[in-house]
């Protein structure tokens, strides 16, 4: 090959001397190399157009030698296609036909002029033929042939031509091999460098890493015990208020969010009768054991009807409501946690008795004290509770009108004199008072008795009191003498002390004492007399407690409606004709279906205007809050649970639509929802008056056609009513 024979031309100086900084001279002596081979070939083409030449000149001297000195012409005219072939194959086409033709030409003119010299007995037209015949394919053979030489010197050429193209390639790739070797060679050095370096700085930074850690690991337990400190230090101090102050207090303290105000409250003062003399008469530990026990029994009570414990005075109890958390249902938590402070006083079987005294009215509340302060209301609320508690029978609840205006839908009391609020009094004098006014509820119309009360008020220097009774002992018998002249008195001192404010002067106030809770069942505004007496030994078969439902129903004012529904439900069950299981189950899932809604935010629950859907959504949690506050409780009746999942749910699907809908809504929780919606227009509410029976069955039968409650269900609530 071309660049094989350059190279074995220039041995002395190789291409694979050629350093990687040097490829332009490696490239210089490749160039030239093949620059040779161009020039060999170049030779060679001058030798064989030389031999072009004499190939026809050996020819035509063949084809005058067979003529002039053969004898057999035409035996020896084959031996022109040797040559011929020859030719063929090692020179151009053109060549070897021209050399064919040159003898085929030369003969026809010997024929010509000699035809006997080609001919032992003259035949023309034979000869002609032969010479015709062996002219064409010699000149047949010569194209052939040389066609085929120049085919394959055609593609012997591409092919060396290639084959040299190859070799350059290799040649190059050869030379950038050994240049990259060399890059590569370098670059591994570099690398091995840079390696070492940054092993070296690892190395460094490792050191200074573990440096680092055990230096934070040693601030992290530092801190760590430090935060442990600080955990438990809040702790102690977090146990600390909490046993000084209510939870709700200390919640809202450390969030910042306690403020001082003015706000109407009902303040709950609670005394032990004969307290002091029993500590006198017993060995002190044995006091304070007895004491913690009062109070571990009263506490509960207290808090479960959300009432802030101000202070303990010994045997006696201050206590707030309405504050710091502002309930709008205060007064009426005030009262009930009384009644069941006296009820468990008398489960307790305590060697004393309570008096509880409640008032309510503006009060000022907020922390008081410098350094040690105190969550705490003053103002003359707080007066008139400890004076109303003073003034309390033992074993009673007494409370002011204020309170009362509140809780007489729900609670039944008596009324009792009017209390003095000096704290100075007559006990002789109260006594008599006392007395008196027991008269006049027996005696309403006695005007010597109102005479006499007002006499007594006159005496202990409180003569606008003394004014009303003596206006009413007149009214009663204006004829009488002795009245008038008292009425005229008393009328002189009246301006008298509307112009001049006597300092220490106090009205007397309206005092009622608590009996207890009403029964739902004795409004005959909501039921009949018969239905009653038919059902009113129901809610003996009621085995929930009602301590768990009513500081639920206190959050609304619905006092009693859990009951209702449940024997509204229970008497709807009956005229159906269910099972006695399956009544029990609806009345004891009517008694208990909202008890959940102390989920619902107490303002939502005494809204007098319509609430917004966002509002509804969080009033419809409500039923499953009240299957989970049962689990919690410890019970499971999954029949009773699965009546109360569904009793809000409208029969038509409206308003739930992930509810169940007609008679797939189990039958009790239709039974529920009817009694629910009735009970709940029946009754009285802070923000709204009560329906008329036959109203509210109107508009239960009108929702029942709409499709809002099974129309069977309400057809038969208006059958048991009737």
């Amino acid at each position: 090959m071309e660049i094989s024979k350059a190279h074995s031309d220039n041995s002395s100086d190789p291409v694979d001397t050629c350093s990687p900084s040097e490829p332009d001279n490696a490239i210089a002596h490749a160039s030239q190399a093949i620059y040779d081979g161009s020039l060999g070939r170049a030779n060679n083409n001058i030798f064989i157009k030389q031999f072009e030449f004499f190939f026809v000149v050996f020819t035509l001297v063949t084809t005058f030698l067979i003529y002039y000195f053969i004898p057999e012409k035409l035996a020896f005219l084959d031996f022109f296609f040797l040559p011929i072939i020859l030719g063929g194959c090692y020179l151009r086409r053109r060549i070897a036909i021209l050399a064919a033709t040159l003898p085929v030409l030369t003969i026809i003119i010997f024929v010509i002029l000699k035809p006997e010299a080609f001919l032992t007995e003259p035949n023309k037209i034979f000869l002609y033929l032969h010479i015709i015949a062996w002219g064409s394919f010699l000149i047949l053979a010569a194209a052939v042939v040389g066609g085929l030489h120049e085919k394959l010197v055609i593609e012997v050429e591409t092919i060396r031509e290639l084959n040299y193209e190859l070799n350059l390639r290799e040649y190059e790739l050869d030379h950038a091999n050994a240049e990259l070797k060399d890059y590569s060679g370098n670059l591994e050095n570099k690398v091995k460098e840079r390696t070492e370096e940054l092993d070296n700085a690892s190395l460094a930074l490792r050191e200074y890493s573990e440096n680092l850690e055990a230096m934070v690991r040693e601030r992290t337990e530092e801190l760590e015990k430090s935060k442990e400190s600080i955990e438990a230090l809040k702790a102690k101090v977090e146990m600390a208020l909490y046993s000084t102050m209510d939870s709700a207090v200390v919640k809202l303290l450390i969030e910042g969010r306690l403020r001082n105000e003015k706000r109407n409250v009902s303040i709950l003062f609670s005394d032990l009768v004969g307290f002091s003399t029993y500590s006198e008469q017993t060995p002190p530990e044995i006091v304070i054991r007895d004491l913690n026990r009062y109070l571990a029994d009263m506490e509960p009570i207290l808090l479960t009807y959300h009432g802030h414990i101000d202070r303990y005075m010994g045997d006696g109890i201050m206590c707030e409501f309405g504050a710091p958390h502002d309930y709008a249902t205060y007064r009426l938590m005030a009262v009930l946690a009384a009644i069941k402070m006296e009820e468990k006083m008398m489960k307790a079987d305590y060697p004393w008795q309570m008096r509880i005294g409640i008032s309510s009215g503006t009060t000022i509340i907020g922390l008081v004290g410098s350094k040690r302060q105190s969550y705490t209301a003053i103002g003359d609320v707080v007066n008139i509770s400890a004076r109303l508690q003073n003034a309390s029978t033992p074993g009673r609840v007494l409370i002011d009108k204020f309170t009362y205006e509140t809780v007489k839908q729900f609670i039944n009391v008596r009324k009792k004199c009017d209390i003095s609020t000096k704290d100075v009094i007559n006990i002789e004098n109260e006594l008599r008072l006392e007395e008196l006014h027991k008269k006049v509820l027996a005696e309403p119309d006695n005007p010597v008795n109102y005479y006499n009360i007002g006499q007594i008020h006159l005496k202990i220097n409180e003569p606008l009191d003394a004014f009303k009774y003596f206006e009413r002992a007149m009214h009663l018998d204006p004829n009488n003498t002795q009245f008038k002249l008292a009425y005229a008195e008393i009328s002189l001192k009246a301006r008298e002390y509307e112009q001049i404010n006597i300092k220490g002067r106090r009205q007397r106030i309206e005092a009622f004492e608590v009996i207890g809770l009403r029964d739902p069942l004795e409004e005959l505004r909501k039921v009949s007399q018969n239905f009653a007496d038919k059902y009113r030994s129901v809610a003996d078969l009621i085995q929930i407690p009602d301590d768990m439902l009513l500081p639920v129903e206190a959050l609304d004012s619905s006092i009693g409606h859990g009951k209702m529904v449940a024997i509204f439900s229970y008497a709807i069950a009956s005229h159906l004709g269910l099972s006695d299981k399956e009544k029990s189950d609806i009345l004891h899932a009517g008694y208990v279906a909202d008890i959940g809604k102390e989920i619902v935010p107490h303002h939502l629950l005494n809204r007098a205007g319509s609430l917004s859907p966002r509002e509804m959504e969080i009033i419809k949690t409500h039923p499953v809050e009240s299957v989970n506050t049962l689990r919690k409780m410890g019970y499971e009746n999954n029949d009773i649970f699965n009546i109360i999942s569904h009793s809000h749910e409208s029969f038509n699907g409206t308003g739930y639509p992930d509810g169940l809908k007609g008679e797939d809504i189990p039958l009790g929780s239709r039974i529920v929802a009817v009694a629910d919606s009735y009970d709940a227009m029946i009754s009285w509410r802070p923000y709204r008056d009560p329906w008329e029976r036959s109203v509210a069955l109107d508009e239960l039968a009108r929702e029942a056609d709409a499709g809002s409650y099974d129309s069977k269900i309400v057809s038969a609530l208006i059958k048991v009513l009737l």
